[in-house]
């Protein structure tokens, strides 16, 4: 048909596309995150459809709300065990009703079906979601994902129904799509900001006495990346405690905690894996390239590490970790410098199994994008060696998985962060070895002094600068304290049961950590032995829990029936219409994702499993072990192009992180061209002094001297390199009076 003009947006590739547009309001009050999804759908077509439309939302939200608005009227979903709900989805088609459906692939990836829509009519979706907020450094960091990247799906991953679960989180894509985002932020924090930035999405911001205003500067946004804005409070936050009552009369506590955590001087095994498939082209190899450099130098002398590259095949540096001296730091320097996205396709699982599977004591430091379909599989691989190997996982680009990314952390008790284009590195990559040096305290109790239900059941390993976070929810009693035993040290937080708020999102939070503790297949409690019969008593765990807080998971959904009146149902069969979505921003190192992309033909499914993706020349493998994924060469323009890039990035460091990258193994520093702009016009008083000193302490000091005076408002980013660099000077018994000797 030819499209009315109210129906011309519609049109893209010759194609009608049943979305409309998406609209996101949220609101950030205190550490909790209300959002409403509305997602507008309309059948620009002659004969009735059913538009299917796979989207993300953030990881780990508590999705505790399902609406359509119809002709005006409001009809609200409720919970069914996943394939019932289908089943009165599928009845009310038949019978030629409207009807709703809302399924969870993953924790952060979700499937909208939307039927029948008749021809004319407009259906708006409104999903709720409730979330905490999570802290980085002293921001809180708000995460809108508006796409869903491709997912690599491994050729052992078994086909369900025709199709492979892998392939349900792979919609068409296209290079753009006619519909864009809309989107609202509310900031209330009870207290005066410091600071707003999105480093992902030009913002416009309305400032008043509560909070601010959020927007994007562009009403029409391509939902192409992750919409992040960083929230930093002047109130870097402190322990305390807010209460909930429900309907039954029972409460929901949240408590927060900051206890502090000692120090880990012992020597630590560490390895790092390096995400090198074709979906790290571009920015997100570069960002990687660049935090791994700066993880390999807060290592220690008491260290041993390797370094593991993988895609189709992996190859380790040297098969098995070495002392951290300064010839291995600038073998696996160079090393790094040369590594290129040229590994092919995400196979994530078998270089995992060769480094846990050594059972000794190791600490992972994953960088990847994390777009694999078989992710269950490899927190599963994960979870089964957390009592020896704990992972700290980085979430690199645009739209990375933060389902796998954030998982294999929690599952492991490592720590997370995720890194987005513009965003910097260095206070990321120095929280995380912050945890990785800290003694970390799994023994953690929680003294309630009433039966209290947890979730998590097991609190947290804790870290320094971390927050811990643990929502129970008390059936009776009303504690006037709670607190945490670590160690010989107690924390302890009032608890005021008369200032309870009634409802709230406390109990859907809680109730959301119980459903995430099942899917991620803890078993805090009973045998550790697995039996059939146990997938299916956490199944109606988890529909139980779903149904009891309205909350979608892994095996309860959303469905929505709206009647229609007689003679107004649709008679004929509703023609199915799947949504297509964007290419992720800078996916696979092209400008718009999907353009000039060298595998774009492919689906990332098994019926396409002939695409190939290069890998690096045989002759260049050491310890490496290939599958059966076919590979190919890359093109030798593209890899001088990602080269001249990287060269041109490195140029434009600035200065601190350039002196950063020059540290030694033993924490010292030498003279480099980024000396003389670190310490300016004095770079000739310390010439002319240098014949007194011996020249590493001399330098040392300056840089220690230089930086502290220079950078103070970025301590998180060279604390741990001057904590080395002092420990340097002690071990040489040296002290300096820099100040003194610069001023001659």
């Amino acid at each position: 048909m030819s499209p009315t003009p109210q129906h011309a947006q519609l049109i893209a590739k010759g194609r009608v596309v049943a979305l409309e547009g998406v609209r996101v309001d949220a609101t950030l009050r205190g550490t909790g995150l209300d959002v409403t999804v509305t997602q507008r759908f309309c059948n620009a077509e002659t004969v009735p459809i059913e538009a299917v439309y796979v989207f993300p939302l953030e990881e780990g939200a508590a999705v505790c709300g399902f609406a359509a608005l119809i002709d005006g009227r409001v009809v609200r979903g409720r919970v069914e065990e996943r394939e019932k709900a289908f089943a009165v989805y599928d009845d009310a088609l038949i019978d030629g009703h409207a009807a709703m459906l809302l399924d969870q692939e993953r924790s952060d990836v979700f499937t909208a079906s939307v039927g029948s829509i008749k021809p004319g009519e407009r259906i708006e979706l409104q999903i709720r979601y409730v979330a905490l907020a999570r802290r980085e450094g002293d921001a809180i960091r708000v995460s809108i994902p508006t796409t869903v990247s491709p997912r690599y799906v491994p050729g052992h991953q078994p086909l369900a129904a025709g199709q492979s679960d892998g392939e349900r989180v792979n919609p068409e894509r296209w290079p753009s799509v006619p519909y864009g985002l809309a989107l609202s932020l509310d900031i209330a924090l009870g207290g005066p900001l410091a600071g707003i930035e999105s480093p992902s999405h030009p913002i416009r911001t309305t400032l008043c006495d509560s909070g601010a205003q959020i927007e994007l500067s562009q009403d029409n946004a391509a939902l192409d990346r992750d919409v992040v804005v960083l929230v930093t409070p002047r109130d870097a936050g402190r322990p305390g405690a807010i209460v909930a009552r429900e309907d039954d009369g029972s409460h929901v506590a949240m408590i927060t905690f900051m206890p502090t955590v000692e120090k880990d001087d012992r020597g630590l095994d560490v390895v790092f894996l390096l995400d090198c498939s074709g979906s790290m082209q571009g920015s997100s190899i570069d960002e990687a390239e660049r935090a791994l450099q700066l993880c390999i130098r807060a290592l220690t002398p008491n260290d041993r590490f390797d370094v593991v590259r993988f895609g189709s095949t992996y190859e380790s540096m040297w098969g098995a970790p070495r002392p951290f001296t300064q010839q291995n730091l600038d073998e696996a320097s160079q090393y790094i410098a040369g590594v290129s996205a040229d590994l092919g396709g995400t196979e994530m699982l078998a270089p995992l199994e060769t480094i846990l599977g050594r059972k000794r004591e190791l600490r992972v430091i994953l960088l990847t994008d994390g777009q694999v379909s078989n992710e269950d599989e490899v927190i599963a691989l994960a979870h089964a060696h957390a009592t020896h190997a704990r992972m700290f996982t980085f979430g690199i680009g645009n739209a990375p998985s933060e389902h796998l990314v954030r998982s294999l952390a929690r599952v492991t008790g490592g720590g997370a962060e995720m890194i987005a284009p513009g965003e910097r590195l260095e206070p990321k990559v120095m929280r995380t070895f912050a945890r990785v040096r800290s003694r970390a305290i799994g023994e953690v109790t929680i003294d309630w002094g009433v039966t209290a239900e947890m979730a998590p059941r097991r609190p947290q390993i804790l870290y320094t600068g971390d927050v811990c976070t643990v929502l129970a929810r008390i059936a009776s009693g009303s504690p006037r304290e709670v607190s945490l035993l670590v160690g010989a040290q107690r924390y302890t937080v009032p608890l005021d049961f008369a200032q309870a708020v009634v409802g709230g999102p406390l109990p859907t939070l809680w109730a959301r950590e119980r459903i995430r503790e099942l899917e991620d297949g803890a078993t805090p409690r009973g045998s550790a032995q697995r039996r059939p019969e146990r997938d299916t008593r956490r199944e109606a765990q988890l529909v139980e829990l779903g149904q009891r807080y309205g909350l979608v998971s892994s095996a309860a959904s959303y469905v929505v029936v709206a009647e229609r009146a007689q003679g107004e149902q649709t008679t004929a069969p509703a023609a199915l219409r799947k949504i297509p979505i964007g290419w992720t921003k800078g996916w696979g190192g092209t400008r718009n994702g999907g353009r000039d992309l060298f595998w774009q033909q492919a689906t990332l499914s098994r019926a396409h499993m002939s695409f190939a993706l290069p890998t690096a020349p045989a002759a260049s493998m050491r310890a490496s072990h290939r599958v059966t994924e076919p590979t190919q060469v890359p093109k030798a323009e593209a890899a001088r192009q990602q080269a001249a890039r990287r060269a041109a990035d490195r140029e434009r460091n600035d200065v601190l992180l350039a002196v950063l990258m020059t540290q030694r193994a033993d924490g010292s520093f030498g003279r480099s061209p980024t000396l003389a702009a670190l310490v300016g016009p004095i770079i000739d008083r310390v010439d002319a002094v240098a014949a007194e000193y011996d020249d590493a302490v001399l330098i040392t000091a300056v840089v220690i001297y230089c930086v502290e005076k220079s950078y103070p408002g970025r301590r998180d980013e060279w604390g741990l390199a001057v904590e080395k660099a002092r420990a340097f000077l002690a071990g040489r018994g040296s002290e300096i009076a820099v100040e003194r000797v610069l001023s001659g």
